[in-house]
């Protein structure tokens, strides 16, 4: 049995172009072992640099395509400004225009936020749709 494996490992050898006679066995499987752990953390690495590489790529791809559709729609709001401006000059197509704009939403973008009203006069409120909606108010009875 211990011929079998003196001849193994010297096929090793051969096979691995190393002397057997020099180098013992808990050194070679020593420096396999070594190898194959070092060759574990190159492919992980290597795994999440091309996860990194392909994030970078995705988020300039969006940036990207943000721009562009950005600028799709200030060229088609300036088509639509210079097509008010234009007024009564040329009216062709000025339907159509105006129902793509609709159409698209290009109508109601960039359109400025209503300012909060103060809680009391909320128009959500009764008191202030209804004059009589207070009759269940104790705290200000009315004389008769």
């Amino acid at each position: 049995m211990h011929k079998n494996m003196q001849k193994l490992y010297e096929s090793l050898g051969s096979y691995y172009a190393f002397d057997p006679h020099v180098l013992t066995v808990e050194d070679f499987f020593g420096d396999l072992a070594s190898f194959r752990i070092l060759f574990v953390e190159a492919v992980k690495e290597n795994h999440k640099k091309r996860e990194m590489e392909e994030k970078i790529k995705r988020a300039r791809l969006a940036k990207e395509k943000a721009e562009r559709e950005k600028q799709e729609r200030q060229q088609k709001k300036k088509q639509l400004i210079d097509m008010n401006k234009e007024g009564g000059e040329n009216e062709t197509g000025v339907m159509d225009s105006l129902m793509e704009a609709l159409q698209s939403g290009a109508a109601f973008r960039d359109r400025r936020k209503r300012t909060p009203r103060n809680g009391d006069q909320s128009p959500s409120s009764p008191a202030s749709r209804w004059p009589g909606a207070n009759h269940g108010n104790t705290t200000n009875p009315v004389s008769v």
